[in-house]
């Protein structure tokens, strides 16, 4: 058995909200069974999970809810992962400073520093970042989500969307751009 990435808890945690919110708990408990994690129920994680459970809960949610319900589902658990992020993760200096400059001097700034902590939220996942405006995000996803791409990828959009319009500009957009079948990409512009 070789080594696995790790994601931070929230991509369990808002997930296990969303559902819970959208479709109650006898959903929230099938889609946590058909991912065997229903452990995360019982004791829901406090630190870093194995990349592979997060795929197995998009699986699983996949298979319960089609894959149209399964992206609405994970995007709400990213604007809720932004949530935490903003009240949780970013130092408070830097909320009250970035909304205050410029988009074109905020953005990159909240871009590196996502870049600096990339590892929390990709695993083995590679992001890379294109242009300015719009700015190009593509996510070259864990293997482990590459079966579930759209659904990852409305995780991601959504939390980064929801980053940046409280972060950089309120008007920001997260429109989805060409990517492989392993891949997010979406492109952020104001």
């Amino acid at each position: 058995m070789h080594a696995t990435g790790r994601i931070g808890p929230n991509a369990v945690l808002q997930l296990r909200a969303a559902i819970r919110a959208a479709d109650g708990d006898a959903v929230l408990a099938r889609v946590f069974a058909g991912a065997d994690l229903l452990r995360h129920l019982e004791q829901p994680p406090g630190s870093m999970v194995a990349e592979t459970e997060v795929a197995a809960l998009f699986q699983a949610l996949r298979r319960e809810m089609g894959e149209d319900l399964a992206c609405r589902r994970a995007a709400a658990s990213g604007a809720g992962t932004a949530r935490y992020l903003l009240s949780n993760r970013i130092p408070r200096p830097m909320r009250a400073l970035l909304p205050h400059l410029p988009a074109v001097l905020a953005a990159p700034i909240l871009t590196a520093a996502i870049r600096q902590h990339g590892w929390t939220f990709l695993g083995s996942g590679r992001l890379d970042v294109l242009g300015r405006r719009p700015l190009g995000i593509r996510i070259r996803l864990a293997a482990c989500l590459a079966d579930v791409a759209p659904v990852a990828s409305a995780f991601y959009r959504t939390t980064f969307e929801a980053l940046y319009r409280a972060l950089v500009d309120a008007r920001i957009q997260a429109r989805p751009s060409a990517a492989g079948p392993a891949d997010c990409a979406f492109d952020l512009d104001w």
